[in-house]
């Protein structure tokens, strides 16, 4: 049920988004539309070839909104609204307006994740170079259109406002609905303070799109207390919470401030580690592993309290679903092979007899 929830969420956000850009790319070609009848009442017919170019350009965006490729449109808009605004304002000049286009088309790839933050900025502050070379040093002014220019100027600045404060509304919208939802989900774990299984499922999901969209890597461990119904059974169920805060408060003094780790049911819990090479990722869950019997420490209480830990790397297009099943199969398997270790699925796997004979607690 919860891996259901969780899956909807991602596919409302993708709905949203493509709701976002089919909304831009009605406008978009509406206003080529709107543009080519201009120019043909103008009898400027370069401008007029132009604009019917621009139609087709901006239908092909629809056919990308439909394949959830939102990265490819955002592309495409952004090309087509460069070269447009660079060539009809070269041949109208800077007074014609059609360089007010660049500002909405700023706010649609910052404000809308279609694109990494990096392209997006790269894109974003191409556009504000190009808006400032524009107005400054094309003063080319037709003189058969010169009494149209004050029409053409405020018919621009208008239809240009249009998007602006559409795509700037429905990202607040946006913005607001998805805090909300992630401040109902990010509710604590009443007794570890650790974030909570809810939590951790729509992060999980988020970062699986981020891998999908952007190639972004992430790791995802899961972790189990060994011999935990013994210290229930011996000292009680009151031990065994203190127990479990302090194997939590051990777990987050090792984590990075991007990791996340939430506690996943009883004594389990899950850590996802973004932006993080398997390779890189195994020797700091080993360390957190085989040091945690140093660090975790209950009197009336002789044998090391451990974990065991399963650890993968999500691989790209994997549902939430097989990632967890994969890192829960290993974690199990580290129980089988005698507990107080990790197992990866790209890695040797270390033994607990090889760790006893190499640490000392």
């Amino acid at each position: 049920m919860e891996f259901a929830t969780i899956a909807n969420s991602s596919v409302n956000n993708q709905k949203q988004k493509k709701h976002i850009f089919n909304i831009t790319s009605k406008l978009g070609t509406l206003t080529h539309c709107v543009f080519t009848l201009l120019f043909l009442y103008l009898d400027q017919s370069n401008l007029v070839l132009l604009n019917i170019a621009s139609i087709f350009i901006w239908l092909s965006t629809f056919k990308c909104n439909q394949n959830h490729r939102h990265d490819l449109s955002a592309i495409i808009i952004s090309l087509e609204v460069l070269i447009h605004a660079v060539i009809a304002t070269s041949i109208l000049g800077a007074e014609s307006g059609f360089q007010y286009y660049l500002w909405p088309l700023v706010l649609l790839v910052l404000a809308v994740p279609a694109l990494s933050i990096k392209l997006s900025a790269v894109i974003a502050l191409i556009s504000m170079i190009v808006f400032g070379l524009l107005s400054v040093f094309c003063t080319t002014t037709l003189i058969p259109l010169k009494v149209s220019y004050s029409f053409l100027s405020l018919l621009n600045l208008a239809m240009a406002s249009v998007p602006f404060i559409i795509i700037a509304a429905v990202a607040r919208y946006l913005y607001e609905n998805q805090y909300l939802a992630i401040s109902r989900l990010a509710e604590k774990d009443d007794l570890t303070q650790l974030f909570s299984r809810r939590f951790g499922l729509r992060m999980m999901q988020y970062y699986i799109d981020q891998l999908n969209q952007h190639n972004q890597p992430f790791c995802i461990a899961l972790a189990d207390v060994d011999n935990f119904k013994q210290i229930n059974d011996s000292l009680g169920h009151s031990t065994g919470d203190d127990v479990l805060v302090s194997i939590a408060n051990y777990l987050s003094s090792t984590l990075r401030e991007t990791d996340i780790c939430s506690r996943w049911g009883g004594e389990e819990f899950l850590f996802i580690l973004p932006n993080s090479d398997i390779a890189l990722i195994e020797k700091r869950i080993e360390d957190m592993c085989f040091n945690m019997p140093k660090q975790v420490v209950i009197s009336n209480w002789d044998t090391p309290i451990s974990c065991s830990f399963g650890l993968i790397q999500v691989n790209q297009y994997e549902d939430l679903k097989t990632a967890f099943k994969r890192v829960d199969k290993l974690l199990y398997k580290a129980k089988n092979n005698g507990r107080c270790q990790v197992v990866s699925d790209h890695s040797k796997l270390l033994s607990k007899q090889n760790f006893l004979n190499t640490r000392t607690f």
